[in-house]
């Protein structure tokens, strides 16, 4: 028998590092994000006019289905070599666990959540980012540079933040977080969850691995040492990013989101 997880996470919190991570092993299958609009594979559920399943059954196929299984090893497989990185392809038969990764925002606008609250043998990896100003800068740069995870080193340039946008941009973002933390009390009867924070886990290499052993073993695989290629895009202080730091400073100075700028 396949367990079955599911990172549940939202924009800009590491979910990519994690899923590659997951990856690595090789007793896991993690295929990503398959609720977001942009993904090829929700692409075609949603455009098929002919295509008999729900959205419910869209979800289930990633979990079930031998042939959705093959066809993303295929398409794996021709990426790594189009990439000229080694194949690291997958026999269902030696896997342990399959899971997907998800924005909560999507699984709230797709309308799926039950789906998941019917589902108690799905594993949940809770990761999230406490630092909703990072988040919000992280977004910035992510839409100046189309780069949403890299191998590479990525030149960055500082930007200027428009203050009302991005004061909304926060509100929105405590509002999410709200709703995220509610369906995860819903979540916690039933299931199994590992809470990981961000800024516990990227804290230092050490960390970074320490963790990776423990979601291996929240999985129920054999602990290894795994740790993913992925670069931090960003540096490490605000005042490097952003253009008009001082303005910057100022907007935040008195708020909630004052803690925030380290």
């Amino acid at each position: 028998m396949i367990n079955r997880h599911v990172i549940l996470t939202s924009g800009r919190s590491g979910s990519n590092y994690l899923s590659n991570v997951l990856n690595l092993h090789p007793q896991i299958v993690n295929y990503g994000e398959v609720l977001a609009s942009m993904i090829v594979p929700y692409k075609l559920f949603d455009k098929c006019k002919l295509c008999p399943w729900t959205k419910e059954q869209y979800l289930e196929a990633f979990y079930s289905s031998r042939t959705v299984f093959y066809a993303a090893q295929l398409y794996s497989a021709y990426s790594h070599l189009r990439k000229k990185k080694p194949v690291n392809f997958k026999w269902r038969g030696r896997i342990k666990s399959i899971g997907t990764k998800d924005f909560f925002l999507n699984v709230k606008r797709k309308q799926v959540e039950n789906f998941y609250l019917s589902q108690p043998d799905i594993a949940v990896i809770h990761l999230y980012r406490e630092n909703l100003l990072r988040r919000y800068l992280s977004g910035v740069f992510l839409r100046n540079t189309k780069v949403a995870a890299t191998e590479a080193k990525v030149s960055i340039e500082k930007v200027t933040i428009e203050i009302g946008p991005m004061m909304s941009y926060l509100e929105n973002l405590e509002r999410e977080l709200a709703d995220e933390n509610k369906f995860l009390t819903e979540l916690n009867k039933q299931h199994r969850i590992f809470h990981l924070r961000y800024e516990d886990y990227f804290a230092s290499d050490s960390s970074i691995l320490s963790y990776n052993r423990q979601i291996f073993e929240f999985l129920g695989v054999e602990p290894m040492a795994a740790q993913s290629r992925h670069q931090k895009i960003l540096p490490q202080a605000i005042s490097e990013m952003v253009a008009n730091y001082d303005e910057f400073c100022t907007s935040l100075a008195n708020t909630k989101y004052q803690q925030y700028n380290e």
